[in-house]
């Protein structure tokens, strides 16, 4: 568990088993879009992939996981920009962060 996540959501939240549950939860869906990132990368759905990285940093921002929600904020412009090479440097550095995770 990321602490800065754990230490941002106890502020929100005040209650540990509540900061699980949604910590839980956020840890599932970084892995689903993780997924997502890499298929829709890999068939060049631009759109597609913007949708997830918005996802991806709506959900770290929630959290309190800055570092992956600013790479989110990166991937989106680098989708849009349909910067095959520079959107998969950014989806392996939120690879890298959500190891902690």
């Amino acid at each position: 568990m990321k602490q800065s996540c754990i230490d941002f959501l106890m502020e929100q939240f005040g209650d540990e088993d509540t900061v699980k549950e949604i910590y839980d939860e956020y840890a599932k869906s970084i892995v689903e879009k993780i997924s997502e990132a890499d298929t829709t990368l890999a068939s060049g759905q631009w759109d597609d992939l913007d949708k997830v990285a918005h996802a991806i940093k709506g959900n770290a921002l929630a959290t309190g996981d800055n570092a992956i929600a600013e790479t989110a904020i990166e991937l989106r412009l680098a989708a849009k920009l349909q910067d095959k090479d520079k959107s998969l440097t950014l989806v392996n550095k939120i690879k890298e962060l959500a190891k902690d995770i």
